[in-house]
C-alpha cells in the first residue's frame, strides 16, 4: 500500500496537495482520477510513499484517507517537463494543479494520453530577436525551412489569437497542409480536429499556439519561439496572475530545445539576460529608433477648437476628408482607471511634490484621498478643503479622461465615418473583428478604440494617440514599459508615409524623451538601473501578499518572521493591508527553501510574485 500525494486539475480547490491511498505503486507524472465531496476530478501524482513509513502521520491526521479512483494514464507527463512545471510552481507560489490546467485546455483532455520529450538531440540556449514585426516574420520563414529540412517541428507562442491570425496568413503560404492553430477561441470540434492532426501528422510541422502544453504531445519539437515577448498579454489574468513566459523557458531548458524570444522591443528581463550572458543575439539588436513619431504638447492647443485633437491631428483627419481616402486609428486609453487632475487655468497636472508623478484620487475611509503610487505619497481632503493649483493658485481643479464616446461626439461634427471598437459596445472579439472589418472595406474613416482595437490593427495609414497621460497613473512598476512598447508597435504598423501622432500634457516626462531618442540604449540603460535601485524586478522579485483586518500584532510578528528582507506595507482603505517583500533574484530562483519560507509566512495573504499590479 502507498501513500499518494496529488495536485488536483482543477481551478478553485483551496489546497496545493491531496493524500491518497494506493495499491499501484505510482510515479511523479502520472494521471490519476479522485473523489473530492463526490465529485470526480483529474490529478497528477507529485509524490509517492510506501504507506508503512508514513505510519505515524496516517496515525495523527483527522481525516480518513481514501483511494485513489483509478490510473488514468502512466508517464502521463515526462520528468522533464514536470520537473519544470513543479519549479514553475514553487517560483510563482502557485497551486501546481493550477498551472498545469492553464496549460492543458479542458476540451484536450480526451485526446491526450501523453505528453513528450523530445529527440532531437538538441542543448538549450536562450536566443533574442529584437527587430520590426516583417523582419522578424521573414526570420521565422527561414528557421521553418530549416526546421523541415532537419525533419524537425517547431512551435511558435503568441500572446493573442490575433497574434496567431495575422501570423498564420504569413508564415502557412506554401506548407498550409504543416500548419496548425491552436488556441482557447476554438469550438470543441475544431480543438479536436486540430490536436487529431497535430498528433497524427508524420511530416514536420508547425504549431502556432497560445501557452499551453499542446504542442509537446509530438516527440519531434526543436525549437520553441515566444513571439512579442514583451507583451502583458502572457499574464494569466486575475488577482494571482503570473507570467507564463517563464513557465515555456523554464519547459525548454528542461527538454534542451532552443528557445527564441522576438519582439519589436525585447522586455527588461530579456534585455537584462543578454547584459548578463545567459542569452545571445541572433542577430544584432535593432537600437535604431525609426518610430515616425511625432509629440505634441496639448498645453499649448487652443481647447475651444477642440478639447480633444491637436491642430496636428486635425489636419490629417481633414486631408482625409477632402482626399476622401486614408484610415486613421485614435486610440484613447480603456476606461476604468483613476482620472488625472489638472488646473483649467493654467492646464497644470496635479502631481507629486516627491517624484512629480500624478496623483491618483481615490475615496479611503470616505475622505477624497489623493495618493501617488510612485512614492506613496497621500494627501487626504475633507469637507472643508479645497484644492489648489500650485502653479497659478486656481482652484478650478478638474479631473481628466478622453473616452471613447466623447471623442465619437465630437468627430460627429465633420462628417466623416466613424467606427468604434471598445469594451462597451463591441463586448465579444467577433463584434470587434465585424466593426474592423466594416472599418478596412470603407475607403477612407475614422477608428476609435482602445487597445481592444490596437491589437487588431495589422497595418494603417495614421495612428493618433490621444493621450496616455492616464497611464502613468497606473499603479504598475511596469508603466513606462508599457508605453514604451505601445508606442512603439504602433509605429511598426504605420504604412506608406504616415506618422503617429502622440498627445500630451506631460511632456517632460523622461519616456517622451526616450521615445523620440534616436535610439533605445538609453532606455535600457537607465531603465534597468531604476529598476535595480527600486529594488524591482527583474534584479529583485516582489511578492505581494494581502490582509484584511490585520492585527497590529500580528504584523510585527510578520516583519520579524521577514527579516532580514526589505519590507514594505501600505494601508489600502476598508481594512485591506497590502505587503511587499524584495528578494533578490538570484536567491529567489535558487533557494527552495526561501521561496517555502515566504509562501508560509504570507498564505493568509494569498501571495502573488511579481505583480503586474500593486494596488490593485
Amino acid at each position: 500500500m502507498y501513500l499518494v500525494n496529488v495536485a488536483p486539475l482543477h481551478p478553485g480547490i483551496p489546497t496545493d496537495t491531496l493524500s491518497y491511498f494506493s495499491k499501484e505503486k505510482l510515479e511523479p507524472g502520472d494521471l490519476c482520477e479522485i473523489t473530492i465531496k463526490k465529485t470526480h476530478y483529474r490529478a497528477l501524482v507529485v509524490s509517492i510513499n510506501e504507506a508503512k513509513t508514513e505510519k505515524q502521520s496516517i496515525r495523527n491526521a483527522d481525516f480518513t484517507f481514501r483511494k485513489i479512483n483509478k490510473v488514468l494514464y502512466k508517464h502521463f507527463i515526462p520528468k522533464e517537463i514536470w520537473q519544470a512545471l513543479d519549479y514553475s510552481s514553487s517560483f510563482n507560489l502557485q497551486p501546481l494543479g493550477k498551472i498545469i490546467y492553464d496549460l492543458i485546455p479542458e476540451k484536450s483532455f480526451s485526446q491526450i494520453k501523453y505528453f513528450h520529450k523530445t529527440n532531437t538531440q538538441k542543448k538549450f540556449e536562450l536566443e533574442l530577436l529584437q527587430q520590426g514585426y516583417k523582419e522578424r516574420i521573414a526570420r521565422y520563414k527561414t528557421l521553418i525551412r530549416e526546421s523541415f529540412a532537419k525533419k524537425q517541428s517547431l512551435v511558435i507562442y503568441f500572446p493573442t489569437v490575433t497574434d496567431i491570425e495575422y501570423a498564420y496568413q504569413e508564415l502557412s503560404k506554401g506548407i498550409e497542409d504543416y500548419v496548425f492553430c491552436y488556441h482557447g477561441s476554438l469550438t470543441e470540434k475544431q480543438a479536436n480536429n486540430t490536436l487529431d492532426k497535430i498528433l497524427k501528422e508524420t511530416h514536420p510541422i508547425l504549431i502556432l499556439n497560445t501557452p499551453s502544453l499542446i504542442p509537446f504531445t509530438r516527440n519531434d519539437i526543436g525549437l520553441c519561439i515566444i513571439e512579442r515577448e514583451s507583451s502583458f498579454y502572457y499574464f494569466t489574468v486575475g488577482e494571482a496572475g503570473y507570467d507564463m513566459k517563464l513557465i515555456l523557458k523554464k519547459i525548454c531548458n528542461g527538454l534542451e530545445i532552443p528557445c527564441i524570444l522576438g519582439a519589436r522591443n525585447l522586455s527588461l528581463e530579456a534585455h537584462l539576460s543578454y547584459k548578463r550572458k545567459d542569452a545571445f543575439e541572433i542577430i544584432p539588436l535593432q537600437m535604431r529608433n525609426d518610430n515616425p513619431l511625432s509629440i505634441v504638447r496639448m498645453d499649448g492647443e487652443d481647447r475651444s477648437i477642440s478639447p480633444y485633437l491637436s491642430k496636428d491631428a486635425l489636419k490629417i483627419i481633414h486631408t482625409a476628408k477632402l482626399d476622401k481616402k486614408g484610415h486613421i486609428f485614435l486610440y484613447a486609453h480603456k476606461k476604468g482607471m483613476y482620472p488625472t487632475t489638472v488646473c483649467s487655468d493654467c492646464s497644470t497636472l496635479f502631481v507629486c511634490h516627491k517624484c512629480n508623478k500624478p496623483y491618483v484620487l481615490h475615496k479611503i475611509g470616505g475622505f477624497r484621498t489623493y495618493v501617488c503610487h510612485k512614492c506613496e505619497h497621500i494627501i487626504r481632503l475633507d469637507e472643508d478643503t479645497t484644492l489648489t493649483c500650485r502653479n497659478c493658485g486656481g482652484w478650478r481643479m478638474e479631473t481628466l479622461g478622453i473616452s471613447t464616446g466623447g471623442i465619437e461626439e465630437e468627430l460627429e461634427k465633420l462628417g466623416i465615418p466613424l467606427f468604434v471598437i471598445d469594451g462597451e459596445r463591441t463586448n465579444t472579439r467577433n463584434k470587434a473583428k465585424k466593426v474592423y472589418r466594416e472599418f478596412k472595406e470603407s475607403s477612407f474613416g475614422v477608428l476609435i478604440g482602445t487597445e481592444m482595437a490596437h491589437n487588431l490593427i495589422e497595418d494603417i495609414d495614421n495612428i493618433i494617440i490621444l493621450s496616455l497621460d492616464s497611464l502613468f497613473s497606473l499603479p504598475e512598476y511596469r508603466t513606462d514599459e508599457k508605453i514604451f512598447n505601445l508606442v512603439n508597435e504602433m509605429g511598426d504598423k504605420i504604412t506608406n508615409e504616415g506618422k503617429v501622432i502622440l498627445q500630451t500634457r506631460m511632456h517632460s516626462t523622461p519616456i517622451l524623451k526616450y521615445l523620440s531618442s534616436h535610439t533605445y540604449i538609453d532606455f535600457y540603460k537607465d531603465q534597468l538601473s531604476e529598476r535595480d535601485e527600486f529594488l524591482l524586478p527583474p534584479y529583485y522579485v516582489v511578492v505581494k501578499a494581502t490582509f484584511e483586518n490585520l492585527p497590529n500584532i500580528l504584523k510585527t510578528r510578520i516583519e520579524q518572521e521577514l527579516d532580514p528582507y526589505i519590507v514594505e506595507w501600505f494601508e489600502a482603505g476598508r481594512g485591506v493591508t497590502l505587503l511587499f517583500i524584495h528578494i533578490k533574484q538570484t536567491e529567489w530562483e535558487n533557494s527552495l527553501d526561501t521561496r517555502e519560507r515566504i509562501k508560509l509566512i504570507t498564505q493568509l495573504g494569498k501571495p502573488v510574485v511579481n505583480p503586474l499590479h500593486f494596488f490593485i
